[in-house]
């Protein structure tokens, strides 16, 4: 094509990023998704005059799109996101077309008719004719471009690997994209689409598992819980336990838990006790002040109220005035403008309006009502006369410290007989057996008749002698009488401190902290057990090991000597030890094979089709205009790092 600068786009499901093919690192990188906000609420009034007589009309302002990094807050609009793929396969198109729209415009082709530089564009492995068909419908016909090469971004990745590397042909390739994850086998340079397979499972199925097992853990913060907090913790936290059971077996250990587990505090303010510092008198009048300042707005608002009122009462009654001045055609025009059916209707809003305003006037002009605050003021028990208020709060400490030495001797006494051998509960035991006893005596005898039990009033001292031993609760009165104390204490004296608000402060904070343990390890576990979030499919180990059986021995060695893991989730750690864990189980004793990852999970396949698109024979890649209106709109040329072109049968 020349001397044309080539325009990489590696068009993701989760993150788009795009640059220009001689530069080291793309120059935009987005999340894959729009939205569209709701209509702006301001409104433009076009008004006209009074004589005209027409009425005012609004015009709403077009609400813009938002793509990528122009959305500023993604949660508020989470449930607004679209995206163009349906897994990982473009289906919406006009979800792309403004999506390709945000990307030229970020590169400079604003108000440009036609792209004039070729374009290296990623793709689905195995992408229907039909996807491809209208991607490249979209780039001739819309933006003009003059030519553009697909290819498959786990195959890019796999060519930039080997850029510092030896060439090697044969290779077992594992992607982990972002709704699928492939294990793709290369024979000779050139893939096995046949026997390509596809585990349904992805980045997107374990950060929603995460979202989901926060969202149960804690039900209380579900609003904290965001799927953009649960996407920071899957990509720094969490890795793959090389053994996963003994994994879940240390978890279950205390020790264990406590020294591995990660709290997460979310967003608290703590509630600081401002008043401590101030006297009886201080709180008084702050309350005062506050009461005079909620009087204060309510009585503004009443006259804002009242005035609007008068207002639109001179309105109507001007309205009045035309029909009495028998000017019936501008009466008839200012109804319909003021939204008003008949004069019966005018007359009713003049009398609803008039009978407001004089209640208002009522209000104003009577004495101001005392406030609520000012009534629990008056209610507040005072000291009794003769006596200082000093003298008083000095008294209602002592009965209150009597009363709470009072209830810890009965807290004490229920702990006391908790055990067998404390004299309050051998004299309990003693009392029901003597009681057993001669209850089993007259059983012996076989009489029914009556033994007397009850007719004397001492007889039922017995049960007064048990509950004594048994006093399991506190008297109501010493609750409601405590109550009553620190109320007092609590208003009039500014030192005093119950215990009860230190103990609440240091515990609020850690109700709002989220524990982040077993998850670690739970979460990217269904890559290899997809069972758990009811997935019927073969976990990735399975699967690697039906493609492996679907070649020879030999031709199985060469691809094991070189299983190569690309895509985002390939940065979990511990994925290439536990992969080698479960290749050390399937392959035969003493059998090699090696693993190796990608320098760049995220920008490899951008990165290798900037590779390709810098190679000499790059030309010969590229589907031109003329080969689109020749040979039809799902034609494309074959290169080692694209699908397989599979003519659409005709009818």
């Amino acid at each position: 094509m020349g001397d044309q600068r080539v325009l990489v786009i590696d068009n993701g499901s989760y993150e788009c990023r795009v640059g220009w093919s001689d530069c080291k690192e793309p120059e935009l990188r987005f999340r894959n998704v729009l939205t569209k906000p709701r209509k702006d609420r301001k409104k433009e009034a076009i008004g006209s005059s009074e004589g005209s007589g027409t009425t005012s009309s609004a015009v709403e302002a077009p609400a813009e799109i938002q793509v990528g990094n122009d959305i500023t807050n993604i949660e508020a609009v989470r449930a607004h996101l679209k995206s163009p793929f349906e897994r990982n396969v473009i289906t919406n198109w006009n979800h792309q077309e403004q999506i390709f729209d945000y990307i030229f415009t970020k590169m400079g082709f604003e108000g440009q008719e036609n792209i004039g530089h070729p374009i290296v564009l990623t793709e689905a492995l195995a992408n229907p004719n039909f996807c491809r068909q209208q991607m490249s419908e979209l780039l001739f016909e819309c933006y003009g471009i003059p030519a553009v090469s697909y290819g498959i971004d786990a195959l890019y990745s796999w060519d930039y690997y080997q850029q510092s590397r030896r060439k090697v042909s044969d290779a077992l390739i594992i992607s982990f994209g972002y709704s699928t994850t492939h294990v793709i086998p290369v024979l000779e340079g050139k893939i096995q689409l046949e026997h390509v397979r596809r585990l349904n499972v992805g980045g997107y199925h374990i950060i929603t598992y995460l979202f989901r097992l926060m969202q149960m853990k804690y039900p209380v913060h579900l609003t904290a819980i965001t799927i953009s907090r649960m996407e920071k913790l899957v990509h720094e936290h969490c890795h793959i336990a090389v053994n996963y059971r003994e994994e879940l077996v240390k978890w279950a250990q205390l020790d264990y838990y406590e020294e591995h587990i990660m709290k997460i505090q979310l967003p608290y303010n703590a509630v600081t006790a401002t008043n401590a510092l101030l006297t009886a008198e201080q709180k008084q009048e702050k309350r005062r002040e506050l009461a005079l300042r909620l009087l204060e707005i309510k009585n503004r608002r009443e006259r804002e109220k009242l005035r609007e009122d008068e207002q639109q009462l001179f309105v109507y009654n001007k309205l009045r005035q035309l029909y009495e001045q028998q000017k019936l055609q501008k009466f008839e025009r200012a109804l319909e403008q003021q939204q008003i059916g008949t004069l019966e209707e005018l007359d009713s809003l003049i009398a609803t309006i008039n009978s407001r305003i004089k209640r208002a006037q009522e209000r104003a002009q009577s004495a101001p009502r005392p406030s609520k605050q000012q009534d629990k003021l008056d209610k507040m028990p005072k000291p009794p006369e003769g006596v200082t208020q000093a003298d008083w709060l000095a008294d209602i400490h002592d009965k209150r410290d009597k009363l709470l030495r009072r209830k810890q001797a009965r807290q004490q006494q229920r702990s006391e007989q908790a055990k067998r051998h404390t004299h309050a509960a051998q004299e309990r035991m003693r009392i029901i057996s003597s009681l057993a006893k001669s209850e089993k005596r007259r059983k012996a005898n076989g009489e029914e008749e009556d033994d007397g039990f009850g007719m004397n009033d001492n007889d039922w001292d017995v049960y007064k002698r048990i509950n004594r031993y048994n006093d399991d609760s506190d008297s109501d009165a010493d609750n409601d009488q405590l109550l009553e104390f620190e109320k007092i204490l609590n208003h009039y004296d500014a030192n005093f401190d119950d215990g009860s608000v230190n103990v609440q402060a240091q515990s609020a904070a850690e109700n709002y902290q989220l524990h982040f343990g077993v998850e670690d390890i739970r979460v990217p576990e269904i890559l290899f057990q997809p069972s758990m979030i009811g997935c019927s499919e073969a976990g990735l180990a399975e699967l690697i090991a039906f493609v492996l059986k679907l070649f020879p021995a030999e031709e199985q060695q060469r691809m094991v000597d070189h299983v190569y893991l690309t895509g985002g989730c390939g940065q979990f750690r511990g994925l290439k030890e536990r992969l080698a864990k479960e290749l050390l189980e399937m392959r035969p004793f003493q059998s090699q094979f090696a693993i190796y990852e990608s320098d760049e999970h995220t920008l490899s396949a951008w990165l290798g089709a900037c590779v390709q698109a810098e190679d000499p024979g790059f030309g010969q890649t590229l589907t031109t205009r003329q080969d689109y209106q020749e040979r039809g709109s799902e034609f494309f040329r074959e290169h080692k790092a694209s699908n397989l072109f599979y003519p659409t049968p005709k009818d």
